[in-house]
């Protein structure tokens, strides 16, 4: 790939995309839905990314009226499983924001690949899959697409919706301890490690859908435990059985940071944001 337009770029997952791509010198064009000051910590992201000459950030809006001919292999990213996490997903599915996307990927998509990151909960039998009409329109048009379904992603710059966040913050400040709806107990995954893998199948693999997993047993309650978290609070939750379509594969990571080495990376990032020296 020559270029990688994320949208949410100062999302989670897609903040570590932008870096993976920004650090293999890959021109970056990191889209924002919202303004600056009610993205956290906006200041010290874009200070990670935005010395780097092939980052430009970008507005949808500002974004929706330059939109221009893609003359070299781009790839789109839309991570809404940032978005569902945050519960934020009605981003993805206004009309508003839909309608210049497929116009740009119809007008684009000989030298498109579209990559989609969704929240692992979206094959739940009983899930309303909030996200699965954003799929399915972009899936009409795209020519080239990879989707990836993600279990519980941990590392730095985690939102405090997750547990493992939330636990750190604890040590630092006082936090109430809560597991929301929305995580995934399951399995869990260090951040660079997905992100490494989702851009190496990108390059490597046929389009099509996949589960991404540690391939690790009780990996999310391994991880918990490192954490000393409560084990009233690490208990799993009741999930609804996942379905696996025939054509979705698992594939595990292909490689696994070791348990002290990922969480020491997520404690120590929130010790310097909270405390100073970041």
């Amino acid at each position: 790939m020559d270029k990688a337009i994320i949208f949410g770029v100062y999302d989670f997952v897609s903040f570590h995309a932008s870096q993976t791509l920004l650090n293999q010198g890959i021109e970056v064009v990191g889209i924002s839905f919202e303004d600056k000051d009610k993205i956290p910590f906006y200041e010290e992201k874009r200070l990670e990314v935005g010395r780097n000459a092939n980052f430009t950030e970008q507005s949808f809006s500002k974004w929706e009226k330059e939109r221009e001919l893609e003359k070299s292999k781009t790839v789109l990213v839309f991570s809404t499983y940032d978005q569902y996490m945050l519960k934020k997903e009605s981003h993805f599915l206004k009309k508003r924001v839909m309608k210049p996307i497929a116009d740009y990927i119809e007008k684009n998509n000989k030298n498109l690949e579209i990559v989609c990151l969704l929240p692992i909960q979206e094959l739940g039998s009983n899930n309303k899959r909030q996200l699965e009409g954003f799929l399915e329109q972009v899936s009409l048009i795209a020519e080239s697409m990879h989707v990836f379904y993600l279990p519980a992603i941990y590392g730095p710059w985690q939102p405090e919706t997750f547990l493992f966040q939330q636990s750190i913050l604890s040590k630092i400040q006082k936090v109430e301890i809560q597991k929301g709806d929305r995580e995934w107990t399951e399995d869990t995954l260090f951040v660079c490690d997905a992100v490494e893998s989702i851009f190496d199948m990108v390059e490597s693999e046929r389009p099509g859908k996949y589960v991404l997993k540690s391939g690790k047993k009780d990996y999310w309650s391994e991880c918990a435990a490192y954490l000393q978290i409560d084990e009233n609070l690490s208990i799993k939750n009741v999930s609804e059985p996942v379905k696996f379509e025939k054509q979705i594969v698992t594939v595990p990571v292909r490689h696994i940071t070791p348990i002290a080495d990922s969480i020491t990376q997520q404690v120590e990032h929130v010790r310097r944001l909270f405390q100073g020296n970041l």
